[in-house]
């Protein structure tokens, strides 16, 4: 049985960041690659609402169009981008939390050919989503330096 929608990637942690700190960051699209270190560039072409869409270009991949697909201000942000026969979609969430925030991301991959994304570019997808978020934070905790 071909399953057409897989999560190949989850993880949540506690960060001394605050909620809205890391909301902010997570919000603005076009930084995103100050913490991805995976993407070349990212452009947001209106402003930020569900339903904004852009266009990002990972490194080594080919220009890639987006969509912001949930958003709830300061809380959670979740992007879809879309490749041939598949879409993965990068849920994040960010609450407040004792001494901090509690964050979590979870990444999941649709369509036909979501097995083969799965086994070539995202193959490394847990490693990735954890090394995203350690630079985010680890950015975060310099700018409160």
């Amino acid at each position: 049985m071909i399953r057409l929608m897989d999560t190949i990637a989850k993880y949540e942690t506690h960060t001394t960041a605050s909620a809205d700190a890391v909301f902010a960051r997570l919000a603005d699209c076009d930084n995103h690659p100050d913490w991805s270190h995976d993407l070349e560039w990212v452009r947001l072409d209106e402003p930020l609402r569900e339903g904004a869409r852009g266009v990002l270009k990972p490194k080594g991949g080919p220009k890639s169009k987006f969509e912001v697909t949930e958003l709830r201000p300061g809380s959670v942000f979740a992007d879809t981008t879309s490749l041939p026969g598949a879409r993965v979609t990068f849920h994040h969430e960010v609450h407040p939390d004792e001494g901090g925030s509690r964050f979590s991301v979870r990444a999941t991959l649709e369509g036909p050919l979501a097995w083969l994304w799965k086994r070539t570019a995202f193959k490394d997808a847990q490693a990735k989503v954890e090394e995203d978020a350690r630079h985010l934070f680890d950015l975060l905790s310099a700018e409160n330096a």
